[in-house]
């Protein structure tokens, strides 16, 4: 099976809404590159930028473009990249704000992605977070600022996305120590003891 064929069959077997990156697939550089640019034209891929494509739902309308910010994320390298700002607390369910341009808090080096606005946070251990917890962080490095609620609902969705497998708390307890970040550090152990009080009680 030729380089082309191994590709383009790894493009047919994945989900829709996938990230596809050249470095994942099999083959040399070039190869991989004419691969998925031949399957960028005949409409099997979106071409994001260089290096990152994404295959949407065929239909008789195309394959439609990726959401703004989980392009944004998938840009900024994943683990570690998340929303910020309103973009955070509209993912969390704690604002109805519709951010005017998603805002995107990376750990790394800032990428550029037309339409959104990366913010860098010089904190390698942040790497460690995935996306709902770095809103989570975000949130709490903000509060009350963004948000439409009372910190016991910000405890909450903690407790919902904690059931939901969706974040480590402990995890994101462990990261926010390496922040300098007072406001961080007080609505943190505030929501820490309502999640303790909810844990206890629930």
């Amino acid at each position: 099976m030729t380089t082309a064929e191994m590709i383009r069959r790894r493009v047919q077997e994945a989900p829709a809404g996938t990230f596809i990156r050249p470095a994942e697939l099999p083959g040399t550089r070039p190869a991989v590159l004419t691969a998925l640019s031949r399957l960028h034209a005949d409409g099997e891929l979106v071409r994001v930028r260089n290096g990152l494509y994404w295959k949407g739902l065929r239909s008789r309308f195309g394959s439609g473009r990726p959401n703004l910010l989980d392009a944004a994320v998938a840009v900024g390298g994943g683990m570690g990249a998340g929303p910020t700002g309103w973009s955070a607390t509209q993912v969390l369910g704690l604002s109805t704000q519709l951010p005017a341009m998603p805002e995107v808090a990376v750990a790394g080096p800032v990428p550029i992605l037309e339409g959104v606005r990366f913010h860098r946070c010089n904190n390698a251990p942040r790497c460690d977070l995935n996306f709902h917890e770095v809103a989570l962080m975000e949130v709490l490095r903000t509060y009350p600022r963004y948000a439409e609620v009372g910190i016991d609902r910000v405890a909450a969705t903690v407790r919902r996305l904690e059931a939901e497998g969706k974040v480590d708390w402990s995890k994101i307890e462990r990261v926010a120590r390496s922040e300098h970040s007072p406001k961080l550090r007080h609505n943190l152990a505030t929501v820490d003891e309502l999640v303790g009080w909810e844990r206890a009680t629930g």
